[in-house]
């Protein structure tokens, strides 16, 4: 019987707060328009940065479409408060291609006031921008708050933004669908809520408020589903990174100088997957099996790692803090819930004998990060030096370089050709690396590289597919030629047949 009246209560509760959430839903509305904004990128680059009553807003709103001419990119975004001053939340995705030059982004609040923005910092992993208005604020603009209470699923939800960059402080409504979606791709991984709530191009950095009127999530991501070769979008199946964690990653921002604050261990983890995507017909020797579970395949010199795991190098993780994992997403996931210090408890496994192993973490920095890529370079036979140039790339050591090709096609080529190089052109010469990431025909993704650091977070986020492109420009030539831009493809496993899915942290 109390079940039943508990039960009967709680059903009465949510009617009541859904009766409520309808009824004041567009006086709630009118109170978030204020915080919205639009953001505009008016400078780019190629590459991207590896990081109380309204009275008439809604009149206001719709009275005319933005005009954004000059525009170079559009999202969304909305204010909040910390320490005294005005923040633009938004996703890294929609500013991370602006030049550092001054002018290069603004945001035009509801009223259409233009107000110049800087970026203070963010993260391309959570996808998250943090921006500071340098104009003073007027009184337009009203901040929002994140929520603090963990939301419900069916809770009614609203989307504020510009969707297509032609429609301002649009709003579409619906409800949690999910939590803790894990999402594939470089960027965007983790902590997102599935909504109804429909976004498109331009609703990105948008809020996600409640009926309150509160921030439940950054609106980020839209799905697709493959319809024979043709991408289909999905218009209610949307996600947004989950507020106490993005609020969270925004004092870290704004408190550690642009930074989000992540443990370091040095370590090296991979899972090889057997890859017949193209049809291959091969045989595959006992070393080159796909791996059942994520290894420790190697750490770096100097590290947390060196002193506690070198010893462990080839084996099986079984456990990170007590949580079974089996791929490296789910490794990513435990990595990213420790802070700088903590300790890391590894149950590990080799030939039937299991073992635990604890490392206590150091905090990821530029130094950290330059560790990596030179530890990954070092591994395929390249020296790396830093000047105002940016990185000078030399392909020094022959046998470490073919040693590691193994079984994978040698993929150089000029950019946009099609045509494959031999090894030779990139031996005997240096090397500035423009870029580096993941170069596609349809949908590449690569960070502008300036140091070794740069080039470590580059690594980071694409290493997870298995293979990492530099961009690469034959240094004391003419930038002006085509045939002195290289794209040159690593793949991680050495083979066409198997995919190493790399993780370094």
């Amino acid at each position: 019987m109390n079940k039943k009246i508990i039960s009967v209560f709680s059903i009465f509760t949510f009617l009541s707060h859904f009766t409520f959430s309808q009824n004041n839903a567009p006086q709630m509305l009118e109170n978030a328009l204020g915080s919205v904004v639009t953001v505009a990128v008016y400078e780019t680059e190629e590459t991207m940065k590896p990081l109380g009553f309204r009275g008439n807003n809604a009149e206001m709103a719709y009275s005319k479409a933005l005009d954004l001419t000059g525009a170079k990119g559009s999202g969304s975004g909305f204010v909040i408060t910390r320490n005294g001053k005005n923040y633009v939340i938004t996703n890294a995705h929609v500013i991370q291609q602006a030049t550092d030059k001054e002018g290069s982004i603004y945001v035009y609040s509801i009223n259409y006031t233009k107000y110049l923005a800087k970026l203070v910092g963010g993260d391309s992993f959570y996808d998250i921008a943090v921006l500071e208005l340098e104009d003073k604020t007027k009184a337009e603009i009203t901040p929002i708050e994140f929520r603090k209470s963990e939301i419900l699923i069916g809770e009614q939800v609203y989307a504020i933004g510009n969707p297509l960059g032609e429609y301002p402080y649009t709003v579409t409504t619906g409800i949690i669908s999910a939590k803790n979606r894990v999402r594939d791709g470089l960027t965007g991984k983790f902590g997102f809520l599935q909504s109804s709530a429909t976004v498109i191009w331009g609703n990105s950095g948008g809020p996600l408020v409640d009926a309150m009127g509160t921030v439940v999530g950054i609106n980020s991501q839209i799905a697709f589903a493959d319809n024979g070769g043709k991408s289909l979008w999905q218009p209610q199946i949307n996600f947004a990174l989950e507020a106490s964690l993005a609020n969270k990653l925004v004092d870290d921002i704004i408190n550690n100088d642009g930074l989000i604050k992540r443990a370091y261990l040095g370590i090296e983890v991979s899972k090889r997957l057997l890859d017949d995507r193209d049809g291959y017909k091969y045989s595959i020797t006992a070393q080159e099996t796909n791996d059942p579970l994520p290894i420790i395949s190697g750490v770096i010199a100097g590290s947390p790692a060196a002193k506690s795991l070198a010893n462990y190098v080839g084996y099986t993780i079984l456990s990170i803090n007590g949580e079974k994992v089996r791929n490296i997403e789910e490794v990513l996931g435990q990595f990213e819930k420790t802070n700088p210090t903590d300790e890391v408890v590894f149950e590990l496994s080799k030939m039937g004998t299991t073992t635990t192993v604890k490392v206590k973490t150091a905090t990821s920095n530029a130094t950290t990060n330059a560790a990596i890529a030179e530890n990954a370079l070092q591994q395929w036979g390249c020296k790396t030096a830093v000047d105002n140039d940016g990185i000078r790339l030399t392909f020094s050591d022959r046998n470490k370089y073919s040693s590691f090709q193994k079984k994978a096609t040698e993929v150089v080529n000029v950019i946009g050709s099609t045509n494959h190089l031999t090894s030779d052109v990139l031996f005997g010469d240096e090397w500035l690396v423009v870029a580096s990431g993941i170069v596609s025909r349809n949908n590449s993704m690569v960070w502008k590289i300036k140091d070794n650091a740069d080039l470590g977070t580059a690594l980071r986020l694409c290493a997870t597919t298995g293979i990492v492109d530099f961009v690469l420009f034959r240094k004391g030539s003419s930038p002006r030629n085509q045939e002195n831009y290289l794209q040159k493809r690593f793949i991680l496993s050495g083979s066409d047949f198997l995919q190493k899915q790399t993780l370094w942290y």
